[in-house]
């Protein structure tokens, strides 16, 4: 049976510290009592002071637990032998095309698969779904990034095209803490899996501020905080 996956929505408020308490003593129950916790960077790469961030956060949220970051070439071994996949906040974007770059998200796959759960906050969260997408740049905001001040295809004029995402949480699209906007890129995103993917199934999601969801091995899905929005 697949691993559970625990997606929280913003990394800003006080459910990440209790999703990942609750995690650090899942693992522990189970009989693990260091527990080795694989993380990727890949939603900041190339990003010294966004790694900083994120990996400063980690030790206070998984204490006593081995943590190790992974990326690319050998690291494989890293995730092969975690008890606990993380994926950090960022842009959503840049982290899946850098996790099926380095091959990253096959062995995230893999390890979920076969019963290892997976974490992720914020871009990380949408990450481990099926899709997102890649917004064109326009000359207004030509060095912003594309999945974090995106806005949809149709307020902003730019083209976007689909992106695949680890999919640890198969045919499941997700968005983090963007209910001020009435959650206007998950609604993008749903368009293009409608018009670029025919025939295939997906359930879109917005994850809140202040909320997160858990899923079991068997596709059931826990709220914790406040509940999801689901665009039908």
């Amino acid at each position: 049976m697949a691993g559970k996956a625990y997606l929280v929505g913003s990394g800003q408020d006080s459910v990440l510290e209790t999703v990942a308490a609750r995690v650090l003593g899942e693992l522990r129950a189970g009989g693990k009592a260091q527990p080795r916790v694989a993380i990727s960077y890949a939603p900041v790469h190339g990003d010294a002071k966004g790694t900083r961030f994120m990996s400063g956060r980690m030790p206070r949220l998984f204490p006593g637990a081995a943590l190790e970051a992974f990326d690319a070439g050998g690291d494989r071994a890293i995730v092969e032998r975690a008890d606990l996949v993380f994926v950090s906040g960022g842009d959503p974007t840049l982290g899946a095309k850098r996790m099926n770059e380095t091959g990253a998200a096959e062995w995230v796959r893999a390890a979920h698969a076969r019963g290892v759960p997976v974490m992720g906050v914020s871009a990380g969260s949408i990450v481990l779904g099926a899709w997102w997408a890649d917004w064109a740049e326009d000359e207004e905001d030509g060095d912003a990034q594309a999945g974090g001040a995106a806005k949809n295809e149709g307020e902003a004029g730019r083209e976007a095209t689909l992106v695949a995402c680890v999919g640890a949480v198969a045919r499941h699209v997700f968005d983090t803490h963007n209910e001020e906007d009435d959650w206007d890129e998950l609604r993008a995103v749903a368009d293009l899996v409608r018009r670029q993917e025919p025939g295939g199934e997906a359930v879109f999601l917005g994850i809140p501020t202040g909320g997160a969801v858990v899923f079991d091995g068997a596709g059931g899905m826990e709220v914790v905080g406040n509940s999801p929005y689901r665009l039908r």
